[in-house]
């Protein structure tokens, strides 16, 4: 197969190394990744707004590789219609340093440059690293291998992205299909502090502190990653509560 490799570390970050050399032993690979990191772009674009600068990278694997100065959704886009035109089967975006668990897919930037692929009717998987201490990319970017063919088997693959998130354990127990569970507390002690006498103000903050869960869920994706099994979560662009959708319908409707 042919495969994007995109990302939101930037194309120095050792999670693209290792995703595009596994990668390579069985596909041919090709790379249009941020030329720094672009952590929780989310899905934003620059490509509405006119040129951009590109330059031609080595990446160990890949056919050819390419740094773009924008954020990972513009990778994809660019990757699929600039340099690759044609070319691409699969769009395969990290792998990620750290976790896109829960609410964390709404901010993530990995996440969002594979959506970018859906969006552009291209199949698409997500690949995230639950760790931020330790880091084997290797054993992640196994399970994206194995999973390539098994995604590609589904007829619907071009409508969703097939997000995994990898633990960072010695022996994983398993793999199992969940969905979004609970809600990540994004809620940080934060401090203003007087930088200059021209009203300059630094916010401190510190960092998330724990996803905030009601009910315990073993197909919720934060439970699965806590107890040993890698995470596959589908992700579908219709952010549309339908079921709410229904019901409101029958009250607002005249």
């Amino acid at each position: 197969m042919r495969i994007l490799v995109v990302n939101d570390d930037g194309i120095d970050a050792k999670g693209l190394r290792t995703l595009v050399q596994v990668l390579s032993s069985e596909h041919e690979v090709y790379v249009c990744a941020p030329m720094y990191e672009r952590s929780a772009a989310g899905h934003s674009v620059t490509y509405f707004k006119g040129d951009i600068i590109t330059k031609r990278r080595e990446v160990e694997g890949a056919v050819s590789a390419w740094a773009v100065a924008g954020p990972p959704a513009d990778c994809t886009y660019y990757g699929l219609f600039a340099f690759y035109e044609g070319k691409i089967d699969l769009v395969v975006s990290g792998i990620n340093h750290g976790a896109n668990l829960s609410t964390d897919v709404l901010y993530s930037g990995t996440v969002g440059a594979a959506m970018e692929g859906v969006v552009q009717e291209v199949p698409a998987i997500a690949v995230s690293l639950c760790s931020h201490e330790v880091y084997p990319f290797d054993t992640a970017a196994q399970y994206a291998l194995k999973m390539i063919p098994l995604y590609m088997k589904d007829p619907d693959a071009g409508k969703y992205v097939l997000s995994i998130n990898v633990p960072a354990m010695e022996e994983i127990k398993g793999m199992r299909v969940t969905h979004m569970e609970g809600l990540r507390d994004y809620r940080k002690n934060v401090r203003l502090r007087m930088i200059d006498e021209k009203n300059g103000v630094l916010i401190c903050r510190n960092q998330p502190v724990k996803t905030l869960i009601e009910d315990y869920d073993k197909r919720g994706d934060v439970t699965a990653v806590s107890e040993g099994y890698v995470s596959l979560t589908p992700l579908y662009m219709d952010l549309t509560d339908h079921e709410r959708e229904a019901s409101l319908s029958k009250i607002w409707e005249s």
